[in-house]
């Protein structure tokens, strides 16, 4: 028999769960989040599921928001920039321009590491990649006294090393002799091997920032497996959708920096929905991606908190609006998030020392909430304290309790419902089209509320909602990325160069493969190119696989482009010469995907476990009760009702009915 195991790190919460290779059956557990050292929430979870039988756990895969919450909180590591001389401003200066244009109080974030920790040196490589300048040791040694004992990583940025980088090994090899293993070396050519100064020096910083902080984590999670006995295989979610070993995630943490919210997005691809939005709704962020096709929208540049990040990225959208979104006053109008009162000391009604309203009390003080049965009745919510912290709040308007609930719960799910647009209405994309996917502790009790607000017929709650991101991370392949710029007009490159330089690519990618013990041929490879037309800014990115092609081939690579650009934009320009900027090699080898099990019950008509008054559309009803594991494939269940399991909530207000598939999901519809 064995298992595998995944966590979720969340902001209030971790979810954790188990899967039986052989049978798919599933555990799962919801434990809080512990801030102050991540590792012990992960193992209290790890310990609940699977006991004493560690042995017998083949892959644990492992997402976190570590990283992430350090550049958000600014508690990262101590760390310096040695660049080329004349080049320490580029963080400072950055691209000069002006992201929110209307914005007159705007201001760009201040930069991860300061203009004193940024120390220059003599080297040049010149723009056709040709060395100007060796590496000069000895500016080197002018700078290695303030260098030593006063950080603990250090990135390393020369000008145009995404062309050669024969300068950059050069320093991070005599600074690794010197420096040894207390310090991170880091350089820009193995983290982001192309052009754009500014954005490639930014993505070095970024994992210059995480990489100490993610490693301590993994090496004290690694130890606590080890007392354990566990002796599989530790994999860490990454952004772009993928899993990579513990080891090779260490020094390349910017690549996880997202790896919390990608794992949902990955379930969604497996759900039995070919068109998916999928809404993750924790205890601090609402999370929106989009599977068009069962494929998931992957975009080759993201932002981290205002900093350009050079990481192939799942495309994900993310508010403040979470379980623990607290509710405020600003100018006489309610405001809800993005504050959130997180693990601790969490929503008033968790008897924790809250005492400002959140969207759970909100939810609690409605009826959409059993106080008796949250978490499958490990935790007792204290209705009385929701009651006090959203009178407070009511207080303020000259409300009563329900209609100012009402009030927090309805700009919430405008917030999310306009999150959602942001991915779909505003790049021309219809909702309406879509199944909403909804999951992460809270996501299922506003499920059919945003549905409605934006026209969306069908909603589905997973089989393990709450720990659904986890379940996720178990479906997902291994997957590493390569990139190399060839900026020049296609018609003016051999094809046969191109072909070279995805040689290039296949080869670095194979000895990435090595360290994570797989062979090439059990692997897939995916070629792509960022394209666009001369005197254009910025690229599209095409798949150019052609397997029936023996050498590539450029007239089908520019058709595909001048289709591509007239479908994303509207127009295209068959008669223009198209420039290639960057050639893009992925390789996936498959994971073990096991199917979650749906519960086997057999009863026909599930019964209520209880019922309570609760408020909807400002109107007191009767809500009825069930336990997840009392349904079944034959049931129907009108609202206002509420599905309680371990992971999750879910609300089937009034007028909507809600029956089970036969993957185990619950699927709601309007009347």
């Amino acid at each position: 028999m064995s298992y595998r195991l995944s966590a979720d790190i969340g902001g209030t919460f971790t979810d954790v769960v188990c899967i039986n290779d052989e049978t798919g059956e599933y555990t799962t557990t919801k434990v809080l989040t512990t801030p102050e050292k991540l590792t012990n929430g992960i193992m209290q979870g790890f310990d609940e599921v699977i006991g004493e039988k560690y042995q017998q756990v083949k892959n644990i895969v492992h997402g976190t928001t570590s990283g992430l919450n350090a550049v958000i909180e600014r508690k990262g590591a101590k760390c310096a920039i040695i660049t080329t001389r004349g080049f320490g401003d580029v963080l400072e200066i950055g691209r000069g321009n002006r992201p929110d244009m209307y914005n007159n109080r705007y201001q760009r974030p201040k930069p991860l590491v300061s203009r004193g920790d940024i120390y220059e040196v003599d080297e040049r490589v010149s723009a056709d990649g040709s060395v100007k300048l060796p590496l000069q040791t000895d500016s080197l040694k002018e700078i290695f006294d303030q260098l030593q004992g006063n950080y603990e990583s250090i990135a390393i940025c020369f000008i145009n090393s995404y062309l050669n980088p024969e300068n950059e090994e050069k320093a991070a090899e005599w600074l690794k002799e010197r420096l040894g293993n207390e310090v991170m070396v880091i350089t820009s050519s193995e983290t982001a091997r192309e052009w754009r100064e500014y954005e490639r020096t930014s993505t070095t910083v970024l994992n210059a920032y995480v990489s100490p902080i993610t490693k301590s984590h993994l090496v004290a999670l690694n130890e606590e497996l080890r007392k354990r006995n566990f002796q599989g295989n530790l994999y860490i979610m990454q952004s772009n959708g993928g899993v990579m070993k513990d080891e090779i995630a260490a020094d390349k943490a910017v690549q996880i920096l997202m790896s919390g919210p990608v794992g949902g997005a990955i379930g969604g691809t497996v759900c039995g929905r070919k068109n998916v939005i999928g809404v993750d709704m924790g205890g601090t962020s609402f999370d929106v991606s989009l599977i068009v096709d069962g494929q998931t929208e992957i975009t080759v540049e993201s932002n981290v908190e205002g900093f350009p990040a050079l990481v192939p990225t799942v495309n994900i959208f993310s508010i403040g609006a979470g379980g623990g979104s607290i509710a405020w006053e600003e100018g006489g109008g309610m405001r809800v998030g993005p504050q959130s009162a997180g693990a601790k000391p969490g929503p008033a009604c968790y008897g924790q020392g809250g005492t400002q309203p959140t969207i759970t009390d909100a939810n609690l003080v409605l009826g959409r909430i059993d106080p008796d049965h949250f978490l499958d009745g490990r935790m007792k919510l204290d209705v009385e304290a929701a009651r006090k912290a959203v009178g407070n709040f009511a207080a303020k308007f000259g409300m009563d309790i329900p209609t100012a609930a009402e009030g927090i719960l309805a700009i919430a799910n405008h917030k999310m419902a306009d999150a959602i647009r942001e991915i779909t209405v505003r790049r021309g994309i219809d909702p309406r089209e879509f199944t909403l996917l909804a999951f992460g502790g809270a996501g299922p009790m506003h499920a059919a509320h945003i549905a409605e607000e934006l026209g969306i017929e069908e909603v589905m709650v997973p089989a393990v909602p709450g720990g659904f991101s986890a379940w996720g991370m178990l479906q997902a392949d291994i997957r590493h990325d390569a990139v190399r710029t060839q900026m020049a007009p296609m018609d003016e490159v051999e094809s046969e160069t191109i072909d070279q330089i995805f040689d290039v690519l296949y080869e670095e990618l194979c000895g990435v493969l090595k360290k994570e013990g797989i062979s090439p041929e059990n692997a897939t490879f995916h070629k792509a190119m960022d394209l666009r037309y001369v005197g254009q800014e910025f690229t599209i990115n095409l798949p150019v696989d052609d397997a029936s092609e023996q050498v590539f081939n450029k007239e089908i690579t520019k058709r595909n482009f001048h289709s591509l650009h007239e479908r994303l934009y509207g127009h295209s320009a068959p008669g223009d010469p198209v420039e290639m900027v960057n050639l893009r090699l992925s390789v996936m080898a498959a994971s073990n995907k096991v199917p979650a099990s749906p519960a086997g019950n057999e009863k026909v008509a599930p019964s209520p476990i209880r019922e309570f008054p609760g408020v909807f559309d400002f109107r007191e009803q009767t809500v009825k009760v069930y336990n997840r594991s009392d349904l079944n494939t034959q049931c129907c269940i009108y609202g206002p009702a509420v599905i309680v399991e371990l992971t999750a909530t879910t609300v089937v207000p009034p007028k909507w009915k809600l029956t089970v598939n036969e993957m185990g999901s619950m699927v709601m519809t309007k009347e």
